[in-house]
């Protein structure tokens, strides 16, 4: 009874506000899609250099997010273990406001540097420990998977529509202010102001509750070492499965918000019908509402496998009519519904692989869990930005040109059009190998025992 009164406990308001942090990210990842246009267009530095800066950027992930999961790992504070960390999410717009303000006296070398320098801080370091903290937040914030995939649900159709209204006046934006560098200045600025405010109001609203055993009462929580935090990923082979699938699925993501822009310009020749393309989506978040009773029906894999075939079916036909205006928008449809499911509930996913590798392992570790998702997603979009700008170069685009050869626009239609499909196919070969939905719940009975054995054991000791 007590277990069911605690899910009960988080009322929809604090569902709506969870999710404000996420749009603050939501806001980054769209506005550093547009760090290869502004940076080739507007800096007027090659593609091929620019994606090489980002790509090596990516070096230092793997280590900053080990790093980040440690700290957070043994974070023990008043605010609790993941909350303290989400304000991270905010505080990393001022250095993206001054990525967006490349000094013009610069030389190219020092252009490089500072893109450089501000982008490894705002991905490595602030991003990492934002990205690394939520679910570990949310863990012990919204207890109860219903809860949780109620939460994240309601977070797709604040995210989405947020996120889409934002892509839509973007075009708007740069058409208006992109031409100059204090333009893409005060564009960056404009989005900070919110994104820095909705973080600090979920901190201060939405607090964490500890871990408890079968009898609800509060465990004694693990301290892991590094090595203990290493051993507990590579020995659970969902969590192996889920990194490869969320890495391959938003490298796909960040290389269509990469090459959108230049495919729209150049192969449709009117940016403004992105705009038009991307207000397809305001149709789709509704149906993220319902999917956590699919989800419940069905299992979370196959609701996600059903989504991805959506989104291929999406893409294939994109690849039989690129540069058919209604297609586009009628295909923008099916690519938005398509992602949903993934990109809502992976949390859902690496919450299950937690719970596994502590029943099998014999004690807790989650950052390194989310330090996983925060790897795979800042990988990809080094990568993609990397493997864009040098795919470009190798095709003969030109920064600035008002026009590209049949070469450049081969290229970006490749990028844009043709790499997304191979990405589905790999992403449902992934979820072909995942089966541990029809183990969890049995998983998670065993678990709460073993809990209140190891605690009964501790206390023995002492």
């Amino acid at each position: 009874m007590k277990k069911q009164k605690e899910k009960s406990q988080f009322p929809f308001s604090k569902k709506v506000i969870w999710n404000f942090s996420s749009i603050s990210n939501g806001f980054l990842s769209i506005l550093l899609g547009y760090l290869n246009y502004y940076l080739t267009q507007n800096v007027l530095l090659s593609a091929a250099s620019v994606g090489i800066v980002l790509m090596a950027s990516k070096i230092f992930d793997g280590f900053t997010d080990l790093i980040a999961g440690y700290i957070i790992e043994r974070t023990s504070s008043k605010f609790g273990k993941g909350r303290p960390w989400s304000l991270c999410i905010a505080m990393l717009w001022p250095i993206v406001i001054l990525l967006f303000s490349v000094p013009s006296f610069f030389s190219t070398t020092g252009k490089l540097a500072y893109v450089f320098v501000c982008y490894l801080v705002i991905q490595s370091v602030f991003q990492t420990l934002y990205s690394c903290s939520d679910t570990v937040y949310m863990l012990r914030a919204v207890k109860g998977e219903k809860d949780r995939a109620n939460t994240l649900a309601i977070g797709g159709v604040i995210i989405t529509y947020s996120c889409t209204i934002l892509s839509i006046l973007m075009p708007a934006m740069i058409k208006m202010w992109g031409s100059t560098s204090s333009g893409w200045t005060l564009i960056a600025v404009l989005l900070a102001i919110p994104s820095i405010a909705l973080p600090l109001i979920k901190f201060f609203v939405i607090r964490e509750q500890p871990l408890v055993d079968e009898n609800g009462k509060q465990i004694k929580e693990d301290k892991p070492s590094i090595k203990q935090m290493v051993n507990h990923v590579f020995h659970n082979k969902y969590a192996l499965i889920l990194f490869g699938m969320w890495l391959v699925f938003q490298f796909g993501q960040n290389l269509s918000i990469f090459a959108q822009t230049y495919f729209f310009t150049y192969n449709i020749g009117n940016l403004a019908i992105m705009s038009l393309v991307s207000m397809t989506a305001l149709v789709t978040p509704l149906i993220t509402l319902a999917i956590p009773p699919f989800q419940a029906k069905y299992g979370k894999t196959n609701v996600i496998r059903v989504g991805i075939a959506i989104n291929l079916v999406g893409s294939i036909i994109r690849a039989i009519f690129p540069t058919n205006i209604p297609v586009l928008i009628g295909t923008a449809v099916l690519l938005a519904v398509g992602m949903l499911p993934l990109t809502y509930f992976f949390g859902l996913f690496l919450m299950d692989a937690m719970d596994y590798g502590e029943w099998k392992l014999g004690y807790r570790v989650e950052s390194s869990y989310t330090a996983l998702q925060s790897v795979g997603q800042k990988v990809a979009a080094g990568l993609a930005s990397g493997f864009g700008g040098i795919f470009m170069g190798m095709t003969g685009f030109v920064s600035g040109s008002k026009t590209q050869t049949a070469g450049a626009t081969n290229g970006i239609y490749i990028l844009f059009i043709i790499v997304p499909i191979a990405v589905d196919v790999l992403v449902l070969l992934f979820l072909r190998a995942y089966d541990l939905d029809g183990k969890i719940d049995s998983i998670k009975k065993e678990l709460l025992v073993k809990r209140s054995e190891k605690e009964a054991a501790a206390a023995k000791t002492e």
